[in-house]
């Protein structure tokens, strides 16, 4: 576009060189015609008086300059106009090349985000499955069967402590059972929760899927006696408990869904777990 525009303005600057020829031709060939013929003009006047040459030149000076004048204001028109179309043109090249600009602009914004996404996301997979190393060998720990020792039953550790809770009249004294242990069943619950708070902290509101893909990992993980004892921990109404944060995570992310409430050793507190977990619900009459 641009090369046509310059080609247009040469065409213009030509058709000008050209018209101030004819003109100077004109006047020329004018004078040489007043030069040839002023005595015979001047034959004709009346009583035998003639003009001066100054008189002369004057009147063929005058109709020159009415001919010729409105044919030079017509073409300066003209030119005006082609002037303004080149411009517009021009103007109009230069908005289309910001267009580009601008788009391309906003097209490298977008990629240069998408990067910054992609390595925040993978700085956030990276603290995320080394935390999950941490779990799974906690989990793994409070699970590893001991033999039986003196007062305790063989068993885990988890197990152990289940049992310890189960034997309890209600689940607020179980609960007390499980807060008075500080061993690794306590470092398992406090991962957890660390977990699920950085997925939250990560993901908003409206990615649902991608923050359910990171707790169905730590569902996996997870078999029945752990999550009655998050069960445990979490069952709580009251908003200025440690663990009542706790509870609306394990809602949020669905975890104690997989709670089978079913199991005869988890009948005792089944009617206090569907109390404090809406998402849990008895099991149906056999």
């Amino acid at each position: 576009m641009l090369r046509g525009t310059w080609r247009e303005i040469h065409l213009l600057e030509m058709i000008a060189v050209f018209l101030l020829v004819c003109t100077a031709t004109f006047y020329i060939r004018t004078y040489l015609s007043f030069e040839a013929n002023y005595l015979t003009w001047l034959e004709g006047a009346r009583n035998g008086e003639g003009m001066s040459r100054a008189e002369a030149l004057g009147l063929s000076g005058d109709f020159l300059g009415g001919v010729l004048n409105p044919i030079l204001s017509f073409f300066s028109f003209l030119a005006l106009l082609f002037t303004l179309r080149l411009q517009r043109r021009e103007l109009t090249a230069t908005m289309d090349e910001l267009r580009k600009s601008t788009l391309a602009a906003e097209k490298n914004v977008h990629l240069f985000t998408e990067q910054i996404q992609a390595q925040r996301l993978d700085a956030f997979e990276n603290t995320f499955f080394s935390l999950l190393k941490v779990f799974n060998a906690t989990f793994e720990k409070i699970n590893e069967h001991q033999e039986a020792q003196e007062d305790l039953p063989a068993g885990s550790p988890l197990q152990r402590l289940l049992l310890q809770a189960h034997a309890q009249e209600d689940l607020t004294a179980a609960r007390k059972v499980l807060m008075a242990d500080h061993s690794e069943i306590d470092h398992f619950i406090s991962i957890l929760l660390e977990m699920l708070k950085f997925i939250d902290q990560k993901f908003p509101q409206d990615s649902h899927s991608d923050r359910m893909f990171y707790a169905n990992i730590l569902k996996a993980i997870i078999n029945q006696d752990a999550f009655e004892v998050v069960a445990m921990y979490a069952a709580t109404h009251n908003p200025k408990s440690a663990y009542y944060g706790f509870k609306q995570l394990l809602q949020k992310y669905e975890l104690l869904e997989e709670l089978d409430l079913s199991a005869p050793k988890r009948q005792k507190f089944m009617s206090a777990y569907t109390h404090f977990f809406s998402q849990l619900e008895p099991p149906a009459p056999l």
